[in-house]
């Protein structure tokens, strides 16, 4: 096998191999590359495609997976649209070996991927309208029969989906059919043994199966009908989840996986006390006889969930229009809604609206409160002025003696001021200080120094320095401020 690189992607080149019959199939361009094999065109078989397996997959194991599917294949009549082949299965047709006659994969219907579409994009109203696909019920009750009806030929063998949900299904966008892909991944029933599925989604998990998180294989179309179920709720309501809702109190779960552990279902004809239903729910305009088959699935026990057929038969009123059981509103053209029941699509919107106006009402007013803190923490008040004390009027003999004061200039009162501390302070060491103070109020030292010499030498110092000071003011009074002012005043 000749294999070429080319962006990441290993192609296969012209590769050829050989079915178990000895056909040539010459491999062509790849498609795709998953995580089990790569899908290839087949340059002599347009109508039909190749899947190779990794080298890492055990291809014994497939071997007999893809032979017990050869044998056990779904009976499923022809279908063609305007002359084009409906591709509902994509179900091995032939098997494949290399050179050396070792199994790597096998052959299988080529599905029309440009005119097909992943189920998901019809859910909800916008994504539909985006891809310019139908949105009113019928066509989504066409669907839910459909894709019924597939899987009731597929169980009728023994076959599970297992990771059924809407990202693995696809239909036909004109047409409405379903088809499903990569069908080996699928569990298998084979000549006394069944070989299991390897993948499985949580958010379409039965609740008996959350806390383990394996499926045992007895039980396995218990989990195919609980996902189916799931699948058909949100085709009818406008892709809300069964399980979806708004809780009424902490005890609730707030993820999906959990609330279908706890059989927290909101939208049956009984439904469940501790959570409401999703606002824009359509639920109460579906007709009682498909609510009570939801109420069997999401409430009752495994062995009570209605079966694929069961659903294909309860869906086939509602899906043939000479049955018209769907009719189309009166008040919009593009809806249609259930016979005797008002029109879901109206109600939705109109709960639309109204929960859009009083978010915007909410919003207006948590702005209002916002601008309204804003300003009052702008505001500052006005500081209070204290009321000033009367001053206290001092005596008039005290005014006298400060403008006195006042008068003299400053260099002589400050003068007089150092003269008169000294001399003050001598007073009171020679009269007021007794001989024996060294005894009584301080240490010895201060007591020597008062007899001593030197105490006597210091006063007469300090008299000296006095001295001097007064004669130079009165020098000062008599010569220099004269003489200072006699020199401003000539001309």
């Amino acid at each position: 096998m000749v294999k070429a690189r080319k962006k990441g992607i290993v192609q296969l080149v012209s590769s050829q191999l050989q079915d178990e019959n000895g056909k040539i199939y010459q491999i062509g361009d790849l498609i795709k590359s998953g995580g089990a094999g790569s899908v290839s065109h087949i340059n002599n078989a347009p109508l039909q495609v190749s899947k190779v397996y990794h080298d890492k997959i055990d291809k014994a194991y497939y071997l007999k997976k893809i032979t017990a599917m050869q044998k056990l294949e779904p009976a499923l009549k022809p279908v063609s649209v305007n002359g084009t082949p409906i591709i509902q299965l994509a179900w091995p047709q032939a098997r494949l070996y290399n050179s050396q006659k070792q199994f790597v994969g096998f052959v299988m219907p080529e599905l029309d991927v440009k005119n097909t579409i992943e189920l998901e994009y019809i859910l909800q109203e916008r994504q539909a309208k985006a891809h310019g696909l139908p949105s009113g019920m019928g066509a989504k009750v066409s669907l839910a029969y459909n894709l019924c009806s597939l899987i009731d030929a597929l169980h009728q063998q023994g076959h599970r989906i297992i990771d059924m949900k809407p990202l693995n299904l696809r239909f036909y966008k004109s047409s409405l059919y379903m088809s499903l892909l990569d069908c080996d991944g699928f569990s298998i029933q084979g000549e006394n043994t069944r070989y299991p599925a390897g993948q499985f989604t949580v958010e379409y998990l039965a609740p008996e199966f959350q806390a383990k998180q394996t499926i045992p294989e007895a039980e396995e179309e218990w989990q195919d009908r609980f996902a189916l179920a799931v699948i058909i709720f949100q085709l009818l309501n406008f892709g809300i989840h069964p399980f979806s809702g708004r809780p009424k109190n902490d005890t609730v779960p707030t993820d999906i996986p959990r609330r279908i552990a706890g059989r927290f279902y909101g939208y049956g004809i009984k439904a469940h006390n501790l959570i409401t239903p999703s606002v824009a729910s359509g639920h109460k305009q579906l007709p009682d006889k498909l609510r009570t088959l939801f109420d069997k699935a999401f409430s009752g026990t495994p062995s009570q969930r209605p079966s694929a057929k069961r659903w294909a038969t309860a869906l086939y009123e509602y899906a043939q229009p000479e049955k018209q059981q769907l009719v189309v509103c009166q008040k919009d053209k593009n809806h249609q809604h259930f016979a005797g029941k008002a029109c879901a699509a109206c109600a939705r919107e109109a709960k639309l609206q109204q929960v859009a106006i009083t978010q915007k009402q909410n919003q207006t007013q948590r702005e209002q409160i916002r601008q309204k803190r804003v300003q009052n923490a702008n505001i500052r008040q006005a500081p209070i002025q204290p009321t000033p004390a009367k001053p206290i009027q001092p005596p008039a003999i005290f005014i006298a003696v400060k403008n006195a004061i006042n008068q003299v200039p400053k260099v002589i009162f400050h003068t007089a001021i150092a003269m008169l501390i000294p001399v003050i302070f001598g007073v009171l060491m020679m009269n007021f200080i007794p001989q024996d103070i060294s005894s009584e109020l301080a240490s010895n030292w201060v007591s020597d120094l008062i007899k001593a010499d030197y105490f006597k030498q210091f006063i007469m110092a300090i008299m000296s320095v006095m001295f001097l000071m007064v004669s130079v003011i009165v020098l000062l009074i008599l010569f220099v401020f004269p003489s200072s002012s006699i020199l401003k005043k000539r001309p």
